[in-house]
């Protein structure tokens, strides 16, 4: 029996609305872009899957973050048993992760091309949504690039019976696989970002922890600590989840707790001392919400702050080059940079505070 979770907020009217543009033919193939820890995840699994089930979709996810876990194969076998809808791939898992993304199958298959796979998908007569999740994983693998073409091709050939919601979090690989010109998935999905959770969701767990611990919670204050987790919702939860726990504890009190586990500060203040000064100056300008890295403006500010005559164009470009490639900075597909872990950009804000 499945144990419904009391705290997961739903974000159905999203969900409706991905599936309309779908059933419409308005798209057949959709990116939802966000840092780690967003609930992409569980938005697909808890919100898209079971709605798409109720409109007539068979539903197939995937996540790529678990180097075990065989695309080709999970894919094979969820063909072989869809006629018991995503339910009967589920049966045929002999484990899977707490968080949805290492599968292990009960029986082996023999490979054959995935876009043979998704042509048999195509003959059947309900259409299939598949959910892939941090494709980018699959754009990393040096060895990907067959089924990087054959995955491009069915989808390609069979798109009014195949829907796809691919996921991302890095921007670096994700370009590599939807904007470069030369690459199997050229301009193929439409790219959006994956909304963040405001102040409704904050409400939301607030409400349950009074009904759970018959105590007051400030909503307004609550909110302003989801903001200053830069709106990351597994964080507000484990805290909230803290306070349900142990009522004694205030949420000052939680917070602290959370920001400590969470931002594992040891490791961020090894990560900023690898750092050259420039670097640091750039991270924390995206932190506080810089979005013209290269104006005259931030160039004179960064000078200021660096205590040199001047900052180049060219050095800000190969500081930022670096910090996307080792994952610290990110970019939304407006092409604004983030930082990509929610509680490195609390840690860098909080440090900053401490030395002002």
């Amino acid at each position: 029996m499945l144990i419904r979770d009391p705290l997961y907020f739903h974000r159905t009217t999203l969900a409706e609305t991905l599936l309309a543009n779908f059933k419409s033919g308005i798209f057949h193939a959709l990116t939802l872009f966000a840092p780690r820890r967003m609930g992409k995840t569980q938005f697909l699994l808890n919100d898209v899957a079971p709605l798409a089930e109720t409109q007539g979709f068979s539903v197939f996810y995937h996540s790529f973050m678990d180097s075990d876990n065989d695309f080709r194969a999970a894919l094979q076998l969820f063909s072989e048993n869809k006629n018991n809808k995503v339910k009967g791939w589920f049966s045929q898992i002999k484990g899977i992760s707490i968080a949805g993304s290492g599968v292990e199958l009960n029986k082996q298959t023999e490979a054959e091309p995935i876009s043979q796979i998704i042509a048999r998908l195509a003959d059947e007569k309900k259409p299939t949504l598949l959910l892939l999740d941090e494709i980018q994983e699959l754009a990393r693998g040096v060895n990907n690039s067959n089924v990087v073409g054959s995955l491009r091709t069915g989808l390609d050939l069979y798109r009014d019976k195949i829907k796809v919601i691919f996921t991302g979090s890095s921007t670096n690989d994700l370009r590599a696989m939807f904007n470069n010109g030369k690459a199997p998935f050229f301009h193929f999905s439409h790219q959006i970002d994956f909304p963040p959770l405001g102040r409704d969701f904050s409400e939301f767990l607030a409400d349950i922890y009074q009904q759970r611990t018959e105590a007051f919670i400030d909503k307004t204050a609550l909110y302003q600590t989801f903001l200053r987790l830069n709106q990351t919702p597994m964080y507000l939860r484990q805290i909230i989840e803290r306070m349900i726990i142990n009522p004694a504890l205030t949420l000052e009190q939680a917070t602290e707790i959370q920001l400590t586990q969470s931002g594992t500060g040891a490791d961020y203040h090894k990560v900023w001392q690898e750092l050259t000064a420039l670097d640091q100056q750039l991270l924390l300008a995206v932190a506080q919400g810089e979005t013209a890295l290269y104006s005259e403006r931030n160039r004179h500010e960064l000078a200021s702050r660096l205590g040199v005559a001047e900052v180049k164009t060219s050095s800000i470009q190969g500081s930022v080059r670096k910090l996307e490639n080792r994952e610290l900075l990110t970019r939304d597909t407006k092409n604004k940079q983030s930082i990509n872990e929610s509680a490195f950009k609390t840690w860098i804000l909080d440090q900053s505070v401490s030395q002002n």
